[in-house]
């Protein structure tokens, strides 16, 4: 609370006494001032400012109350009144009950106040205290090339007054947003607003505020690289050559090099306003691995040969795959062909290398296709697979270039080639099946759906007759068809799936004769079939 020393008249002698001195004071000739007046209220007319304490240049509302001396209210009315403000250097001439004033330093005012319904007079002085202003003095917007370690900064004489509260904005963006001095955080374009609240209740709060341009464009060339034998790195420091001064370690001056050998490359930059920056990365380039193959010795197609990868590299191997989808620093194939390798150190780097193993020949038995026909009509077959330098083995025991087919089974031969010894094989498959007067019947069927010899029954191209009864090893009947589109799935009768193994079957047919319209007498066949699960 300011302290406000108040003169309040107390008899008519101190009234004219100092309606007199204002007259001297003024160097003016006044008429005789009138008698003072008699308060008929609570108290005597008084000034007052607000705030109470007064703010060096920021305007203060200054008031003189004369309500509380008259009883009536409506007596005080301010047109009742003539009011005179002194000194008349300082408050000039102000003719009104209040003003709005801004003060520089403590001051004594004074007012005299004239009843005109009593034609008396009521005088009031103070000494108004000033608060001692806050020149903040901020310097003009400014450019900051090192956010590091950058503070705001007052002036030094509002700096060094004591009593001062100080707050700035936006807070958030700055360390020590109420100290006189706040660190930016952010490398941001701001406004920056200061407020520095001074006397007892920090009632006189001053402003000011700078603009800080602190986003200056920095570098980046990333972080340190590792790169391999005949790669290079694009190194660019993303600022624009015509605008800034650039600087590479190479002696380069534009934006974006390229680092083709190992070392430390370094960018200096310097924008028109001043502001230098730098950054450095280094750039290792490291030898590809070399990767050499090896084979074994020549073999037999068919048979082993072991691949053999060696390697050399300035760091760890990290590992070696081969294209046969194999890793590992050794693989055995078995056919001839190009198989690469491929050696990969720690750093990413690798080298390639590529091998063609030797394999003798071996003789390719040419047989045809698996075959069914009628022996009755057809056969016997002679197969012949002769070729030169070539010794035969057949599966019956038989050397010979060629075998006679004259009963249903597979029949295989090997082939040695006289020269080195390799061998190959090969096996084809008679099936006895005449169809006119017969009907094929399996020996074993699968039904797992995968849509290959999922049933079981008769094969034929025409019948005129035909029944199919299968049976369990108890001779207990599981399925029958009269209709040879009508096969067994490997289901009972109850839906569920028959367990595998051996079972028995009979059929009985009558087949087509050779006009394809009338039917010969019943054939009968009797066997088994083996249902695998």
């Amino acid at each position: 609370m300011a302290l406000i020393l108040r003169h309040m008249q107390v008899n008519p002698l101190f009234s004219h006494m100092l309606l007199a001195a204002v007259v001297v004071l003024l160097g003016q000739t006044v008429a005789q001032a009138q008698d003072p007046c008699v308060s008929t209220g609570s108290g005597l007319p008084y000034i007052s400012t607000n705030p109470n304490y007064v703010c060096e240049a920021l305007d203060a509302f200054v008031y003189i109350n004369v309500a509380q001396a008259y009883a009536d209210p409506n007596d005080a009315a301010a047109e009742n009144f003539n009011f005179s403000w002194y000194p008349f250097d300082v408050l000039g001439g102000t003719s009104t009950q209040s003003f709005d004033m801004s003060f520089d330093s403590t001051t004594t005012i004074w007012c005299v106040a004239f009843d005109l319904q009593n034609n008396c007079t009521w005088t009031d002085t103070i000494v108004v205290q000033v608060q001692e202003a806050v020149n903040i003095g901020l310097p003009a917007d400014t450019l900051v090339c090192d956010l590091n370690g950058f503070t705001l900064q007052p002036s030094a004489e509002a700096q060094a007054m004591s009593g001062i509260s100080w707050n700035w904005e936006p807070s958030l963006m700055l360390l020590g947003a109420n100290t006189a001095t706040p660190e930016l955080i952010l490398d941001v374009d701001q406004w920056y607003y200061a407020t520095a609240s001074a006397g007892p209740s920090g009632q006189c709060a001053y402003e000011d505020s700078i603009f800080v341009t602190a986003n200056v464009a920095p570098i980046e060339l990333g972080a340190d690289q590792e790169l391999c034998e005949g790669e290079t790195a694009p190194l660019d420091c993303g600022l624009d050559a015509e605008e800034e001064t650039l600087l590479w370690s190479t002696g380069d001056t534009v934006a974006s090099i390229l680092a083709d050998v190992t070392g430390v490359y370094w960018v200096t930059a310097v924008n028109p306003e001043g502001c230098e920056r730098s950054d450095t990365v280094s750039i290792s380039i490291f030898d590809n691995p070399v990767i050499t193959l090896e084979a074994g010795g020549a073999a037999c197609e068919g048979q082993p040969v072991t691949l053999t990868a060696a390697v050399t590299s300035d760091t760890t191997i990290a590992g070696v795959g081969w294209s046969s989808g194999e890793a590992g620093y050794s693989i055995v194939v078995t056919e001839p062909g190009t198989y690469e390798a491929i050696a990969v150190d720690l750093t990413g780097c690798t080298g390639t290398a590529s091998v063609s193993p030797a394999f003798y020949p071996a003789p390719v038995p040419e047989l045809q296709s698996d075959t069914v026909l009628c022996l009755d009509e057809d056969g016997p077959v002679w197969l012949d697979v002769s070729q030169p330098d070539v010794a035969y083995t057949w599966s019956d025991g038989s050397t010979g270039p060629g075998i006679l087919l004259s009963s249903e089974g597979v029949y295989t031969v090997t082939l040695t080639l006289l020269s080195n010894g390799c061998q190959d094989s090969a096996s084809i498959t008679l099936t006895d099946f005449c169809q006119q007067d017969s009907v094929y019947f399996p020996t074993a069927f699968t039904p797992d759906d995968d849509t290959v010899n999922d049933d079981f029954g008769g094969f034929s191209e025409g019948v005129g007759s035909y029944q199919l009864v299968v049976f369990n090893r108890w001779g207990i009947e599981v399925f029958r068809s009269n209709d040879l589109g009508l096969r067994w799935d490997g289901r009972l009768e109850s839906g569920e799936w028959a367990p595998g193994g051996l079972y028995g079957f009979r059929a009985v047919w009558r087949p087509l004769r050779n006009d394809g319209e009338s039917v010969g007498g019943f054939l009968e066949k009797v066997g088994a079939v083996t249902l695998i699960r």
